[in-house]
């Protein structure tokens, strides 16, 4: 038997997708007499103008006026505003979804992305696909924006604790409610080798800290300014740094590289952060959710340094409440910030032990879970609240 999930996303940042692929990779590894097959769906892709521009338009957003896509998060993000936008662009999306969803005619909708949601109720009805249940995954962490929370959605799922009180404050159903954790790809957590193990496959030394920075698959924002602030320091640490697909930044920090104080390895896009994290000291990072996510589960402190302006303020928060690193917004304030940690491994290990604490493990696992029996019923089970931690 065969079981088919149908992700929606909008590639506006990899994260959706990646959540998405996290899910779907823990699908494949179910055993049983159902096979899953699953689909990721960009919906901007099926959308006439400007929707069909959304991708392009929230990167060069972030690139040239991150201040303006806050304002535009900020005035979006309430109820009547939301709905109101959802009502404008439904006829740029509402017939072009309906056909997708008679085309795939899937058992389960996953919506991992917050502009889905409601479309997707939308769209399953006038498909006449109402017995297939609509699952929403909530990949942004903290007061998360409006468009996340749909009530009537058949299940949500949440990430944190912070996410699940907000969803109960607008309405949410607890008995639709499953706080599963952030949707980390199983790799994440089958890493068996130890940090010394990893560090002499990777070539990386054995005898000093590693701090590792990274700025999404990009590779953009303040990733070059900051990477210089603690090369130029000569702090008692080895650097890691991957550019994503910055070509450009690779190859201005291999050249620059030689002449700095503190050693440096250059890294474009990898397909082995798993790895890079757990042979690491310190995470360097953009306030991205998964970056977090994956940091706790690899059990490394981080240091937040940039974030999406109104996307990832709450991640910015998450980190503080929790104790699981600090939030550095300034090239002068990561130095400062890296050197008190370097003197101070209590206050590592304790950063650490916060991460255990909080970051649900098999979350992606977890989530696949409740997919299959979603699927196998047809509905959304309505047992008690699960709260993972």
């Amino acid at each position: 038997m065969t079981k088919r999930v149908l992700f929606l996303i909008s590639d506006t940042g990899g994260g959706h997708r990646a959540g998405s692929q996290a899910i779907g990779a823990a699908l494949d590894e179910m055993d049983g007499e159902t096979r899953y097959e699953w689909r990721i769906d960009d919906i901007a892709t099926h959308c006439t103008f400007p929707l069909s521009q959304l991708g392009p338009a929230y990167s060069a957003a972030l690139r040239f006026a991150p201040p303006i896509y806050g304002a535009l998060f900020h005035a979006t993000n309430g109820r009547r505003r939301y709905r109101t936008i959802v009502r404008f662009c439904e006829p740029l999306y509402r017939e072009r979804l309906r056909d997708s969803f008679l085309m795939y005619r899937p058992d389960v909708i996953v919506s991992v992305h917050p502009l889905l949601n409601h479309a997707a109720l939308r769209a399953r009805a006038d498909a006449g696909l109402l017995r297939v249940p609509l699952i929403t995954v909530i990949t942004d962490l903290g007061r998360v924006h409006e468009g996340w929370l749909l009530p009537e959605a058949d299940m949500t799922v949440v990430p944190a604790q912070e996410v699940y009180q907000r969803a109960l404050e607008r309405g949410v159903p607890p008995e639709r409610l499953r706080l599963l954790g952030h949707p980390v790809h199983p790799k994440f957590e089958d890493v068996s080798e130890t940090k010394a193990e990893i560090r002499k496959g990777l070539g990386l030394p054995s005898d000093r800290p590693i701090a590792l920075l990274m700025a999404g698959g990009e590779g953009g924002g303040k990733l070059l300014p900051t990477t210089l602030a603690l090369a130029k320091s000569r702090l008692p640490f080895h650097l890691v740094v991957v550019t994503g697909r910055n070509a450009a930044l690779k190859l201005k920090l291999e050249e620059l590289a030689p002449q700095l104080p503190t050693p440096m390895t250059v890294l474009g896009f990898r397909n082995d952060v798993p790895e890079l994290m757990r042979a690491s000291d310190l995470l360097v990072t953009k306030a991205g959710p998964g970056a977090i996510a994956e940091a706790s589960i690899a059990e490394v402190p981080v240091v937040v340094y940039d974030f999406v302006p109104g996307q990832e303020r709450g991640n910015l928060d998450y980190v503080r409440t929790n104790g699981i690193g600090v939030v550095a917004l300034t090239a002068t304030e990561v130095v400062a910030s890296v050197t008190r940690i370097v003197h101070n491994q209590e206050r590592l290990v304790a950063m650490r032990a916060r991460q255990t604490s909080i970051a649900p493990r098999g979350s992606s696992r977890r989530i696949a879970e409740l997919i299959a029996e979603v699927a196998a019923t047809g509905s959304a089970p309505r047992e008690p609240v699960f709260i993972a931690g």
